[in-house]
């Protein structure tokens, strides 16, 4: 499967963006003309709902890449969704017989536990969400925030503005959110907040009405939900059919609009989330990529969410860290570094690289109004 895609903006014609599945690239072997990365996106599991715009935002930055920099670039599609050890043996191999130039991931963290060990610094390797507290490999570049970064302020904001004190952490039995509520309780007592429950379900069995009793029994005000993707969503769909959703106050720290139009929407006026991106949101970096979203891809494509925008910056970093040359003479994390500080005004030597934003995307905060997540400010003042 091959899908040569062009764009014409009344201009001069983008070089094509193929999209190839590891298969084909393991038959027809390395392509010295073109800039080759593997993208590592969720087509089915826990983050699939998010998948298509996932894909899409990284065809658009391919796209963007391309007309800047005249480089002809290829996406080598990986499932990311599937078994964590599955998914790294299939990268493993693209990696071992030299077949991508490197990756940028977009699934959940347990993968990235895998793929990290297997890839072991061969090829840069961008991992775009949120990420749990730990030292990265040298080859390894994380774009989201740690567990600590992403929820102090939210939760500061929400205690001073919501009166809230006692907090149930709910969240899925894998290496993130354990990560997560570690750091939320270290969170939760410099702020002076008490935890009255903290429980970790298995995934895939999610019950709604057994965690609701439990937080009821515990006397939470609030509850900080670390269940991903389709635990999520079958959390706060669950919580809405309870007639719940008003006894607590729910963070989330996995929720994109994608996942809340799931979910059915929440009209509750107590589910918020933490993100580094909302669709709502209005700075002029964010404003650019929708209008050429939906210029490129139309109206009623998926929702570029948050993790979509995730990868659409992963893609612009990892092309920038394969054509400035920096990589010949540092490693991933420290030539990605350097790029950042480009992106704030440090001068850098080397190549064009597209004149794109690669710095890092703050924290933000918003509240579900029905399908919507609507900033409702921050502490700093985002």
């Amino acid at each position: 499967m091959e899908l040569d895609i062009f764009r014409r903006d009344n201009g001069p014609m983008t070089p094509p963006v193929s999209i190839l599945l590891p298969s084909e690239v393991l038959l027809s072997g390395p392509s010295p003309h073109a800039l080759r990365l593997g993208l590592l996106a969720p087509l089915s599991g826990l983050l699939g709902v998010a998948g298509p715009a996932i894909i899409n935002c990284a065809i658009l930055a391919g796209e963007e890449i391309s007309l800047a920099t005249e480089t002809v670039l290829e996406l080598v599609l990986v499932d990311a969704g599937g078994l964590p050890e599955t998914v790294a043996r299939e990268v493993d191999l693209l990696v071992g017989a030299g077949l991508v130039d490197g990756l940028v991931g977009t699934h959940t963290s347990n993968v990235r536990v895998a793929v990290e060990a297997r890839v072991a610094d061969r090829v840069p390797y961008v991992f775009t969400p949120p990420h749990e507290f730990s030292r990265a490999r040298a080859g390894s570049v994380f774009l989201g925030s740690d567990p600590k970064d992403h929820l102090r302020e939210p939760i500061a904001w929400l205690a001073r503005n919501r009166r809230i004190q006692r907090w149930a952490l709910i969240g899925s039995d894998y290496v993130w959110p354990r990560q997560v509520h570690r750091a939320a309780t270290t969170v939760l007592r410099e702020l002076g907040q008490r935890i009255v429950l903290d429980r970790l379900v298995p995934m895939g069995h999610v019950d709604a009405a057994e965690l609701v009793a439990a937080t009821r029994r515990a006397g939470a005000d609030a509850i900080l939900v670390s269940l991903v993707g389709r635990d999520g969503i079958d959390f706060h769909r669950g919580v809405t059919e309870l007639d719940a959703g008003q006894l607590f106050v729910r963070l989330c720290t996995a929720l994109d609009e994608n996942c809340l139009v799931a979910v059915g929407g929440d009209s509750s006026g107590e589910l918020y989330s933490a993100m580094p991106t909302f669709l709502q949101q209005g700075d002029d970096r964010h404003l650019r990529l929708l209008e050429s979203y939906v210029a490129r891809f139309g109206l009623t494509a998926p929702l570029p969410g948050s993790y979509a925008e995730g990868c659409y910056d992963g893609v612009h970093l990892l092309a920038a860290l394969c054509i400035s040359g920096l990589l010949a003479s540092n490693s991933a994390a420290n030539a990605a570094e350097q790029l950042f500080a480009a992106s704030a005004g440090v001068p850098l030597d080397g190549p064009e690289l597209g004149g794109f934003d690669l710095t890092r995307r703050p924290m933000r905060l918003a509240r579900a109004n029905d399908t919507d997540l609507e900033i409702v400010g921050m502490p700093s003042g985002v």
